[in-house]
């Protein structure tokens, strides 16, 4: 089975890995033929998307680029009836996303939006039936990455958030540079969300308030603490592997209408991009 990645950067060259452990043929496609250089010929390399999928009998695509270029490739692949998984943010235009979608059903293909963290073993493990009244979540990097961190480090807690507790609305958002503070409320409590770039420390951290006490979700030791004192230890399943064997097995479009609704939630707040 042939499965592209296209764009073998940061995110693109743990695809490319996974790839070869889960052995698929695996496309890579980067218009910097220097990244492309760092990889063997077992790899079939190509700087034009065109070109490989012309070339390529490629049965799924990955696309790990800048956001501004999600969809454009997408639709490509889609297209060619290419079931087809996007990194998040797909785009920062609702619009794109959903025209994107309507071309997915029209064609009777699937197109993905990564939900990597749904495959945790915090989320994983957590009892979805258990009443929380209030989550506060962090989510403060050391480091910078190539978008503001609303659209990059709080997609993360957003479609989490969504998918343990039902749809998200967000009431306020307050635009500190490189910190963000979000308020909000799913279908079953009120959230309070902060995240950031360039943190002195660093921090990923749920807490979920309920009757019995706090349940604490550790997602840098990706470990749940209970007010017990009980502890779900990471179970060891790798959250990328899970992914994409998921997609290539059972692909759904429901990755990308939980997009679809954040974006539109997103769009309600004048937040500047800062894209590079």
């Amino acid at each position: 089975m042939k499965v592209a990645i296209v764009g073998v950067g940061n995110m693109g060259r743990h695809y490319a890995n996974k790839f070869k452990l889960l052995n698929f043929s695996p496309v890579l496609v980067d218009t910097n033929p220097q990244i492309l250089e760092k990889y063997d010929e077992t790899y079939a390399k190509y700087t034009d998307l065109d070109e490989a999928l012309e070339k390529e009998d490629i049965e799924y695509m990955f696309i790990a680029t800048s956001p501004k270029f999600h969809i454009p490739l997408a639709k490509k692949a889609l297209e060619r009836n290419i079931n087809t998984m996007i990194e998040k943010p797909p785009t920062l235009d609702p619009k794109e996303l959903e025209e994107a979608i309507d071309i997915a059903e029209k064609k009777g293909v699937y197109l993905g939006v990564s939900e990597i963290e749904l495959r945790s073993s915090v989320i994983r493990n957590f009892d979805k039936t258990l009443d929380v009244d209030y989550v506060e979540a962090y989510r403060l990097n050391a480091r910078s990455g190539y978008i503001n961190p609303f659209f990059d480090l709080a997609w993360h807690d957003i479609y989490i958030l969504q998918y343990l507790f039902g749809d998200i609305k967000l009431k306020e958002v307050k635009d500190l540079g490189d910190i963000f503070e979000i308020f909000g409320e799913t279908q079953k409590n009120e959230f309070f969300l902060k995240v950031a770039w360039n943190y002195p420390n660093v921090r990923r951290e749920w807490i979920l308030k309920t009757k019995e006490g706090e349940i604490i979700f550790d997602f840098v030791n990706d470990k749940i603490k209970y007010p017990s004192g009980k502890e779900a230890e990471k179970d060891n399943q790798d959250k990328l592997e899970l992914m994409i064997k998921q997609f290539i097995q059972n692909p759904s479009l429901e990755s990308s209408y939980r997009a679809l609704k954040i974006l539109e939630e997103f769009s309600k707040f004048d937040i500047k991009e800062r894209v590079n």
